[in-house]
């Protein structure tokens, strides 16, 4: 049995849609705080269990008959200036709450695989596994922390965790997100409205299509090993890049627009030979990715400006 910790969330979506074609048993685990309840729907006879990883009584329920957890559930605001109290919140889900994860884990004798972020990094450009890590917001800082506390448990108890730097997703999930910029530039494209980059665009990100993520988790689970950390991802580019192939790919008549009094974020490039060398390859491309989420989004006949 497998356990998704905030598998009710645009990853944890895919995942699951995934595991019900392979025929696996899993069972969602969600406090339904950042995402759709709706999301369910897609989902025949789920096992869900509304619970919360800062919660040990949720875990010790949820972890029953349980032998792999993927642990994606996570707060996800990264703004430096947020406020104390989201702050913390942040830090007690995405490094607490994985403390209590991997200790129900140990009890058990179950696989973590730890839902972390190529967010870590910081700034820089080839970034591999051995790359120096410079978290630059809280929500980065709690996934580093977070990492720690995995090869902690593997070196200390010997538990089979596996870290899961992931890049920035995009396309579609039952779960989909639009505040990430490849969906957004793509919804924007197709509503009409002009795609908005920050500064002059030159700052790189690593970019994988979500259902690929979904693939790593499996691919990972059954083949990676044990006390490592993985990037997982499959092309970067820089976000006037994205802007242009989605305005080629969507709607050629909408606007790119500069908006230079405004700084961009910061700027990283990741490499992605350790998975590739273990064997797994990406199926989306920036390219086919966009043009499927797009495909999708214009079935929905009220969508419009």
């Amino acid at each position: 049995m497998i356990l998704i910790t905030g598998g009710n969330g645009y990853i944890g979506s895919a995942i699951s849609e995934l595991l019900m074609k392979e025929g696996e048993e899993f069972r969602i685990m969600d406090n339904l705080s950042g995402s759709d309840p709706l999301n369910l729907l897609f989902l025949n006879h789920v096992d869900f269990y509304w619970g919360d990883v800062r919660s040990e009584e949720d875990l010790r329920e949820a972890f029953r008959d349980v032998d792999t957890v993927i642990h994606l559930a996570a707060k996800l605001p990264a703004t430096p200036g947020m406020l104390d109290e989201v702050r913390e919140e942040v830090e007690t889900v995405n490094y607490h709450g994985t403390l209590n994860v991997l200790e129900e884990a140990r009890r058990r004798d179950a696989q973590v695989l730890f839902a972390s972020s190529c967010n870590v990094y910081g700034v820089g450009f080839g970034l591999d596994e051995h790359s120096e890590v410079k978290p630059l917001n809280p929500y980065s800082e709690s996934k580093l922390r977070a990492e720690r506390a995995c090869l902690e448990y593997y070196e200390k108890y010997g538990l089979d965790v596996k870290i899961l730097r992931l890049a920035s997703n995009y396309g579609y999930s039952p779960g989909v997100r639009f505040n990430l910029v490849v969906n957004y530039f793509v919804l924007r494209a197709i509503l009409g409205y002009p795609l908005t980059v920050f500064g002059d665009g030159d700052n790189w990100r690593p970019f994988i299509h979500v259902k690929d993520t979904a693939r790593a988790f499996l691919f990972l689970r059954d083949k990676g090993r044990s006390g490592e950390i993985y990037n997982v991802g499959g092309e970067n580019f820089r976000i006037r890049e994205v802007a242009e192939k989605v305005k080629n790919i969507v709607n050629p008549s909408v606007d790119v627009e500069f908006v230079k009094d405004r700084k961009p974020e910061f700027s990283y490039n990741v490499d992605f030979t350790k998975i590739s060398k273990a064997g797994f390859e990406t199926v989306f491309d920036l390219h086919s990715g966009v043009k499927d989420l797009a495909s999708r989004l214009r079935t929905l006949k009220n969508l419009r400006r």
